[in-house]
């Protein structure tokens, strides 16, 4: 099941590619939170407009077979991010005409590459991701475990029995071997943040059915988000979502008691807690 909507994504990127984007490599350039027209105009990619009432998508992508790749630049004040490998890329605004998400594909491995092969690759986005200063972000309501402490757990998933997302194992500056590396759920989540943006690196993968300790075919996306759409994901109820920087407080007052709880369980079994994390500022809240 996993396997064919894996290729599906493949398969639908391909089929919206331009074979006239083919000859010469596009260019992207966008900035989170600024008007979508500068990202247009900037861009020579083509990209398509699809609104549905309060909300815009503007979408560009290429076939994965196609050789010249869009070169990508997300522009901050304290430094760009780029990527050359990019296959494609899709704009959200909501009411109104700054970007507030992004979702990016990139080129990745070839499928049925060496595990060690996509995991190299991997590790050259996170060096680049630090790079250009985007630092690690973990959930509120989640004790701050750094990625030395990882093999003090025997499940990458959970704590305590409880799932966890920005767990040790999540820490991007952990280099998993391959034996650790396929121990990672198929579908596998690394948070950062940066400027006020938030972004989720997520790597998607499907072992080889001939070779699965060796081979497998991956999948590498990041999605930007504005401040204010990551935390409105922390309110229940399409509603509540508008209100956020009223409901939002308390649930993080909420998540601040859960992870101290636990923090204090993992002290009392001589696992260190990552005191120098803090967490981000939320500015709308300032």
């Amino acid at each position: 099941m996993f396997k064919f909507a894996l290729y599906l994504v493949l398969f639908t990127l391909a089929a919206c590619g331009d074979s006239s984007m083919t000859i010469k490599s596009p260019v992207i350039r966008f900035e989170m939170n600024t008007p979508v027209g500068q990202a247009i105009s900037s861009s020579t990619a083509n990209f398509k407009k699809d609104c549905m009432l309060r909300l815009c998508m503007y979408e560009f992508s290429l076939p994965f077979s196609e050789s010249h790749r869009a070169n990508l630049t997300i522009r901050s004040a304290t430094g760009d991010l780029e990527f050359n490998d990019t296959i494609s890329t899709t704009l959200r605004t909501f009411n109104g005409e700054k970007i507030d998400k992004a979702n990016v594909t990139l080129g990745g491995v070839e499928p049925d590459s060496e595990h060690l092969q996509a995991i190299n690759y991997f590790y050259q986005q996170i060096e680049k991701l630090q790079g250009s200063g985007w630092q690690r972000y973990i959930f509120p309501d989640e004790a701050r475990l750094a990625g030395n402490q990882a093999k003090k757990f025997d499940n990458p998933k959970s704590i305590f029995g409880v799932p966890v997302v920005t767990g040790p194992w999540n820490d991007p500056s952990l280099r998993l071997d391959q034996e650790q590396w396929l121990t990672m759920p198929m579908f596998s989540s690394w948070y950062f943040y940066k400027d006020g943006v938030y972004l989720l690196l997520r790597v998607q993968r499907e072992k080889s059915e001939s070779a699965p300790l060796e081979r497998g075919s991956y999948l590498f996306t990041l999605t930007f988000e504005s401040e204010t759409e990551f935390y409105k994901g922390f309110v229940e109820g399409e509603k509540n979502r508008e209100h956020w920087k009223d409901l939002v407080p308390a649930e993080l007052n909420r998540m601040a008691q859960e992870r101290a709880q636990t923090e204090a369980r993992l002290k009392k079994m001589g696992i260190a807690i990552d005191e120098d994390y803090q967490d981000p500022p939320i500015k709308a809240l300032e």
